[in-house]
């Protein structure tokens, strides 16, 4: 792979800024309240204003005020845009849409007068790419824009997914990341179906990432922020697995891990640390195992997990971010795994600065 991140932007419970999640991470977050992980403050008229905005739901709010604040820090603003608006691609993670907007518009179909009087205007809002197309229509991305599902392997599967289009010429510059909400509807349908595993409290929040080709892109060169705080990550490597039975995630994760060193012709000890998912219960110790069966006693990034809990969309997201917060040496391999409770498996490698 040839892509390289070189900027990111959060809107999370730790911080609204790219800057402030950073910090948080690095401070040590504040030990959580009980409940749910919210973005601190965050208001959908406060942060895009009264206009276009009377059916946005709270995930699509976050997903275009994060992306948008990553464009206008990297040069890429509609406004003063360094490449064609159709270079620029947009590839977002989510849990299937808007789980709370999903059930009052099924719930309003039952409930108000027939024949299944329910409010056109929020349609749209139930549609899985109601996210990604509002993104582009706020800021006028024009490139291809895709939406990915794929529960807490979500935004290891978009990262991919972009830097195929990347690869295969289809944009020069692509917006990828994930959103999620916290909603009663997700707390609901998460007991619902993990009600006898331990789980993290819902959280919420988006990341997004500006990947660029290695070579420059558009009239001014690659945007090269580097993030927050100025090293970017070359894309090395990201694999995925499966296990058809809960005994089997270790050898998955193990499996998938050595893909990836493979494909790219790196040793195990050559990682500097290694960010797993939030998973708890056997699945999060298998996972954890696998870590330590392929890296031996390798550092764990996890200074986030408690305080941002269960992002699931936007989990693998939020472990690349704290990936990037940490410091270290210039050319440091990193990498993030990820599991989730319907058998799949993946990670990514990374070479920062």
């Amino acid at each position: 792979m040839n892509s390289v991140i070189t900027a990111w932007e959060a809107h999370s419970p730790l911080g609204r800024t790219a800057e402030g999640h950073r910090q948080a991470v690095l401070d040590g977050p504040a030990a959580p309240e009980a409940g749910s992980r919210l973005v601190p403050g965050f208001d959908i008229k406060e942060a895009l204003g009264r206009k276009g905005i009377r059916s946005m739901d709270r995930a699509t709010a976050l997903a275009v005020v994060t992306t948008g604040r990553l464009l206008e820090r990297t040069g890429l603003g509609k406004d003063d845009r360094r490449c064609a608006d159709d270079e620029l691609g947009l590839v977002l993670g989510t849990t299937e849409g808007s789980l709370q907007s999903l059930t009052e518009f099924d719930h309003d179909s039952y409930t108000r007068e027939k024949p299944f009087d329910v409010p056109p205007s929020l349609f749209p809002v139930v549609l899985m790419n109601y996210h990604a197309g509002q993104c582009a229509i706020w800021h006028r991305i024009k490139g291809p824009n895709s939406t990915i599902c794929g529960s807490h392997l979500t935004s290891l599967l978009a990262l991919s997914y972009a830097c195929r289009l990347q690869s295969n010429g289809h944009a020069r510059a692509v917006l990828v990341g994930a959103v999620e909400e916290c909603s009663d509807a997700r707390d609901s349908y998460e007991q619902a179906r993990n009600e006898d595993d331990p789980q993290r409290p819902s959280g919420e929040g988006c990341v997004m990432f500006l990947l660029e080709p290695a070579g420059p892109v558009g009239k001014d060169g690659p945007g090269g922020s580097g993030g927050p705080h100025g090293e970017g990550a070359a894309v090395v490597a990201v694999e995925f697995g499966f296990f058809p039975e809960p005994d089997l995630v270790r050898p998955a994760v193990r499996d998938c891990l050595t893909r990836a060193l493979d494909r790219a012709g790196v040793e195990p000890g050559k990682v500097a640390v290694v960010a797993p998912s939030p998973a708890l219960g056997p699945r999060g110790e298998a996972e954890l195992a696998a870590i330590a069966e392929v890296f031996g006693d390798v550092p764990l990034a996890t200074a986030s997990l408690d305080a941002l809990g269960d992002t699931r969309a936007a989990a693998a997201g939020f472990q690349l971010a704290e990936l990037l917060s940490r410091p270290g040496e210039p050319g440091r391999l990193v990498v993030a795994t990820a599991t989730d409770a319907e058998g799949r498996v993946g990670c990514a490698l990374l070479r920062i600065g």
